[in-house]
């Protein structure tokens, strides 16, 4: 019986049923997709919402985090048939084209929107026919980041990349071009676009030094890096240069900019000055001396607003033996009247330390954060003491204005604080009588706090002198080298010659603990597994390790157990004195040495420009 109803369809017919079943169970999954909430949104909102989950990059000096896919959202697209078909026909989706991920694609379904273009910057190899469909629509540049080490001239072609630009970019307002050399003479480069770019305002350029008369004017973020050093330009050409672009909000020097190449008399007048009323930023990393990032900036008028950032090994490392070689002073002209972004330094933080976290020096003077009033300045790096010698360095940098001053110190573990010793520190804090908070991180840095806090002792002679009279608060980091007896001594003694109003009001101690986070000691016993992968169980040696594990963690408990003995000693000795300080404040668990560089370090600039970059790619 069975059988006999099925044989009653012929296999057209049971196609044809298939066919309607397949049909219906789409329309239903269709009709169930449309009644899903998100479904209810407008068309427009949706597209939006897919250009949101897109990864877009600034405009100038467009580095990405490496971690995230920059083309995950495609897989929207895969999501039903409604969002495919509204991603395909929606051009702004694929407005940014990328050589290395379907740039047929792409230029085909952009449509006519303005577009952002990367080439090479994957390091993917061009193809003559791939950069030719993308530079026919250089009428829709609005971006373009070009890469021209990735391109690879087929047999036949002739001229370089940059030769293929030639109509005109009207819309183009963002340019980067990094070329090691190849095929560019004397750092020059050749003609682009027919020189009509009306709208370029961001420029980006590696090794170039030289390209043709009033290309690129009217600039507001400019960054020129590892330039051709025996092509770059001179002073006098450089500030011609910079005059051409008064709007300039963010500028980049980074092995790059004007030399001297000559001795003698100067090539600018001293009188010839070039104003920046709108700069926000400006960065000089890495070149020849201090002494020509002063004369540059001897060239310059600087708003109250401008950050400045330098950086580099040269600049800021004491090179030759001679008492001021590398000198942090070296860094500012003698008059910095036109800099004004120098005039109302409130915070001051000078950090010493070891290339672990950051493996450059750098002198920065920026603006408070959280909205205060004043400027900070930083300066960090490995220096030694020539480059500190206070009447050099407070001759140029006016910091009697400071109020805040936090210094660090741990580049080595001597009993001499490193040659920053008392006298030195008496020489800096006589020329801050504004200072009213004092930070000294120097956990590990044997002496260094004992110096610190003995240039605070009183002078006392005929017409006593108190060192930083206003000062009411003081930190310091602590580990087992905290002379708190000291202190307090100090503190007593300061007692008698400043008024209650004046008085050390607050003293807060950072304490350093041992063996944070940790519910086990820090060596654990080992696995039963020798090196080469067997079982260790019944041997000898096995059992002597383990023995001696035992006893280095007895060891340390001991050392743990006596460091918070001290540590409760020093409180109690510090607070044995409510008539001379107010208020005493052990903190634990603060993470030590915490702001000592602003937190715009290290800048964009810094991370595009490095040498080994940890992210470079775009797109």
């Amino acid at each position: 019986m069975y059988k006999t109803k099925l044989h009653k369809y012929s296999v057209p017919e049971l196609d044809l049923m298939e066919q309607k079943l397949q049909l219906s169970l789409s329309l239903i999954r269709g009709v169930r997709n449309f009644l899903q909430p998100i479904h209810y949104l407008p068309p427009e909102v949706l597209t939006i919402i897919f250009y949101e989950t897109q990864q877009h990059l600034p405009d100038f000096l467009p580095m990405s985090d490496p971690s995230p896919s920059t083309w995950h959202w495609l897989t929207l697209a895969a999501v039903c048939r409604h969002w495919r078909g509204l991603i395909a026909t929606s051009p702004h989706l694929w407005s940014e084209i990328d050589s290395g991920t379907l740039p047929e694609r792409f230029l085909k379904r952009s449509s006519a929107v303005p577009l952002k273009v990367y080439l090479g910057l994957k390091m993917y190899d061009m193809s003559e026919e791939i950069l030719q469909s993308i530079v026919s629509q250089s009428k829709r540049f609005r971006e373009l980041h070009l890469d021209a080490g990735s391109w690879e001239p087929s047999s036949g072609s002739s001229g370089s990349i940059f030769h293929r630009f030639t109509s005109p970019a009207p819309v183009l307002t963002s340019l980067t071009l990094i070329t090691e050399g190849r095929d560019i003479v004397n750092g020059t480069l050749p003609p682009i676009f027919s020189g009509q770019m009306p709208s370029l305002r961001k420029l980006c350029l590696k090794h170039l030094t030289s390209w043709p008369r009033n290309y690129f004017q009217s600039l507001t973020h400019l960054c020129l890096y590892n330039q051709n050093p025996s092509t770059r330009p001179t002073m006098d050409e450089f500030l011609e240069f910079l005059q051409g672009s008064p709007m300039l909000e963010e500028l980049a020097l980074v092995r790059a900019g004007p030399t001297l190449l000559d001795v003698g008399p100067p090539q600018v007048p001293p009188s010839r000055i070039i104003s920046l009323p709108h700069l926000r930023q400006l960065e000089i990393g890495e070149w020849p001396c201090a002494s020509l990032v002063a004369l540059f900036l001897s060239h310059i008028h600087l708003q109250s607003q401008t950050d400045m950032y330098f950086w580099g090994d040269r600049m800021l490392n004491a090179i030759h033996n001679s008492e001021d070689a590398g000198s942090l002073a070296l860094l500012l002209p003698e008059d910095i009247s036109k800099l004004e972004n120098m005039k109302d330094i409130k915070k001051w933080y000078l950090a010493r330390q070891p290339r672990v976290i950051l493996d450059t020096p750098f002198v920065s003077v920026t603006g408070m954060e959280n909205g205060e009033e004043g400027r900070t300045l930083y300066m960090y790096g490995t220096f030694n003491a020539s480059q500190l010698i206070p009447a050099q360095l407070l001759s140029r940098y006016p910091v009697s204005g400071v109020v805040s001053l936090a210094v660090r110190d741990s580049c080595t573990h001597t009993s001499n604080a490193n040659g920053l010793d008392v006298e030195f520190w008496k020489q800096v804090l006589e020329r801050l009588p504004a200072l009213e908070k004092l930070e000294i991180l120097a956990f590990r840095s044997v002496g260094f706090t004992r110096a610190v806090i003995g240039a605070l002792v009183p002078v006392v002679t005929s017409q006593t002198s108190l060192p930083c009279p206003l000062l009411t608060s003081l930190t310091i980091e602590h580990d087992v080298s905290l002379p708190a007896y000291f202190i307090r001594t100090v503190v007593e003694t300061r007692a008698q010659f400043t008024s209650a109003p004046t008085r050390l009001k607050k003293l807060r101690v950072l304490v350093f603990e041992p063996n944070p986070q940790n519910d086990k000691p820090i060596n654990q016993l080992r696995s039963g597994i020798t090196s080469d992968g067997e079982s260790s169980v019944g041997s000898n040696s096995d059992s002597d390790d383990t023995e001696d594990i035992r006893t280095e963690n007895e060891f340390q408990t001991r050392e743990e157990e006596e460091y918070r003995r001290h540590t409760e000693d020093d409180r109690k000795l510090l607070e044995g004195c409510p008539e001379s300080l107010g208020e005493v404040e052990f903190e634990y668990g603060i993470p030590l040495s915490v702001g000592i560089v602003p937190e715009t370090w290290p800048t964009r600039a810094f991370e595009w420009t490095r040498d080994n970059p940890v992210r470079r790619a775009v797109v």
